[in-house]
């Protein structure tokens, strides 16, 4: 028998409740509603974190379970048990069949799924904000695109890197501290790394040079940046200081500087970071707030890619003199 529930999402007000805890508990929590991450998670999402949870359906509990219109997230969906299942997407059906262990399913914000269970499964779900794709995007191909189509189209695929980076975030499933969140950050970080890459590979390219950014719009671009190291300003944030859409600027910006806006951005968050390091004594942590990361795995990350060792190897090398 097979019993139907479904959920709506519109923003924070309805389908989804919204919120936070203050007891720790576990990063990945259990997903009481499919596709809807738990008000804990939910409330938790800001920026630089991806929210993560867990659905699970026992033996003999077939379920026809519905997700539609949550406007705020890009919804991973990640198998961690072998399953037969019947997945809709809108009106088409995508899938209906058994899915192995890594087969992912991922929906763009607002868009509706849903599901028909015939067998016991376990999934993970990541639930990501549009513009954090945008800029990890940035970030790994060093120019502005557009992802979320790429990343986004609904067919079901399976990739075995993803698989084992989401077995090993349930299996360790840490508390949600510091040290806990760190684990949990750096290992979604890379499955989102690893959804880009194959959406880099498939994206479309285009070889038109664009216009060189006029003197004054890069000063005021440049000042703008300078004077919001530490807040979490976006695309849009900078292009706007300029009066240009975001897609003008980022390609003009790119053509002047021979980097992406965002490239630049980090870079110079680097940069400050360096000097904090050097001559501050705030942690890590602080530092990487102060230079506007969201989060020590993220500042961690882009600071060894760029520097080539971690930052507390790097402020300990130049307290030494070395």
């Amino acid at each position: 028998m097979i019993t139907r529930t479904s959920n709506v999402a519109r923003g924070s007000k309805a389908g989804c409740a919204t919120g936070s805890g203050a007891a720790a508990h576990p990063v990945v929590l259990v997903e009481e509603d499919w596709r809807c991450p738990p008000p804990s998670v939910a409330g938790s999402v800001a920026g630089e974190r991806i929210a993560v949870a867990r659905w699970a359906q026992e033996p003999g509990d077939g379920r026809e379970v519905s997700s539609r219109r949550d406007d705020r997230f890009c919804i991973v969906g990640i198998s961690l048990t072998p399953a037969t299942v019947r997945l809709q997407h809108g009106s088409n059906v995508i899938w209906d069949g058994p899915v192995m262990p890594g087969s992912i399913q991922i929906t763009a914000p607002g868009e509706s799924v849903s599901a028909s269970y015939s067998t016991s499964c376990r999934v993970m779900h990541l639930f990501i904000e549009p513009d954090l794709l945008s800029r990890r995007y940035e970030e790994a191909e060093g120019a502005l695109r557009e992802p979320l189509g790429a990343i986004a189209n609904p067919r079901v695929f399976r990739d075995v890197a993803v698989e084992r980076l989401a077995t090993a975030l349930e299996e360790v499933n840490p508390v949600a501290d510091a040290s806990g969140r760190l684990f949990a950050d750096s290992v979604c970080d890379a499955i989102v790394a690893r959804l880009l890459t194959r959406a880099a590979e498939r994206a479309p390219r285009t070889e038109r040079q664009a216009a060189p950014l006029p003197a004054w719009r890069l000063r005021r671009a440049l000042d703008f940046i300078e004077t919001n190291l530490a807040q979490p300003i976006g695309l849009a944030d900078v292009a706007a200081s300029t009066g240009l859409t975001r897609m003008h600027f980022a390609a003009q910006f790119r053509s002047t500087t021979g980097y992406s806006p965002h490239a630049y951005l980090l870079r110079r968050r680097i940069e400050h970071a360096q000097v904090l390091l050097r001559s501050s004594t705030l942690s890590v942590l602080d530092v990487a707030l102060s230079c506007g990361f969201g989060s020590h795995a993220h500042f961690t990350t882009v600071f060894g890619r760029m520097v080539g060792e971690s930052p507390n190897s790097w402020r300990t090398r130049m307290l030494q003199g070395k």
